[in-house]
C-alpha cells in the first residue's frame, strides 16, 4: 500500500512487528482507515513502510497465571518505531510525516518500576520531540472470522489515531468510548461520533495552519 505523496496531507508511518501470516489483513485495515479518513475529508493518511523487523531478543516471558507467555516490551518497541519514523524523515525532511503506527501479534508490556510486575497495554503512544508514536496490539482482537478480526483492529486503530491528536475517552456510540470487553467492542460504530470527529477536524486545521506558519517563516 504506497500512496501518491499529497504535499497537502499529513502522514502517519504504518508498520507491523511479529510474524503474522495474514500479511493482508495489516493491508486492508489501514486501506480501510484511509478510506474513512478520505470520506470524512480528514487530511491525513496512512503511508505503509514495511514489516518492522525487530529481533527475537526482545521478546519475554511473562507469567500469567501458571503460564508463561511471549510479549514485547513496550519500552523496545517504541525506540524501534521512534527509529523507523526518524529514517523516514531523513529520507526528505520536509515530508509531513510525524507520526508512526505500528501494529503487534504480541501482548504489549511494560516492567512497573515500583512494584516489579508486569503491565499489560492494549495499545499506547508516546511523544517524543513532536512526534507521536502509536503501538496496537492485535493478539486481544484475534478470531476464526477474518472481518471480525479486521473490523476490531480498525476500530483500535482509529482510537489510537483519536488520542495522537488529543482526543480523550468518549461516553458516546463512538470508537474513542473504550469497551468493557471484547463483545462490547465488537457491539461499538466504527466511526468517530460527532463530536469527536469535530474536535479531530479542529485538531488538523490547527495543525496544518501551523505547518503553513512555519513554512512561511512566521
Amino acid at each position: 500500500m504506497q500512496y501518491p505523496r499529497d504535499r497537502r496531507l499529513s502522514y502517519i508511518g504504518a508498520t507491523y512487528i511479529g510474524n503474522f501470516t495474514d500479511k493482508n489483513l495489516i493491508f486492508e485495515v489501514f486501506d480501510e482507515a484511509n478510506r474513512y479518513l478520505a470520506q470524512n475529508d480528514l487530511p491525513i493518511r496512512f503511508l505503509y513502510l514495511g514489516k518492522l523487523e525487530v529481533g527475537p531478543g526482545y521478546l519475554i516471558n511473562i507469567p500469567v497465571g501458571d503460564k508463561q507467555v511471549k510479549g514485547y516490551p513496550l519500552e523496545a518497541l517504541i525506540e524501534a518505531l521512534y527509529a523507523r519514523l526518524l529514517q523516514e524523515i531523513h529520507k526528505d525532511e520536509s515530508f509531513q510525516m510525524r507520526r508512526i503506527f505500528g501494529l503487534t501479534t504480541f501482548p504489549l508490556v511494560s516492567r512497573n518500576q515500583y512494584f516489579h510486575i508486569y503491565e499489560k497495554f492494549l495499545g499506547f503512544q508516546q511523544d517524543i520531540l513532536g512526534m507521536k508514536i502509536m503501538v496496537l496490539s492485535m493478539k486481544p482482537f484475534e478470531s476464526e472470522d477474518k472481518e471480525l478480526m479486521k473490523s476490531r483492529i480498525f476500530k483500535g486503530v482509529l482510537h489510537e489515531l483519536g488520542h495522537s491528536f488529543e482526543l480523550e475517552h468518549c461516553p458516546n456510540e463512538c470508537v474513542m468510548n473504550p469497551p468493557s470487553d471484547i463483545d462490547d467492542w465488537d457491539r461499538r460504530p466504527p466511526a468517530y461520533c460527532s463530536s469527536c470527529m469535530r474536535k479531530l477536524q479542529g485538531a488538523l486545521t490547527a495543525e496544518l495552519l501551523l505547518r503553513k506558519e512555519k513554512k512561511m517563516g512566521r
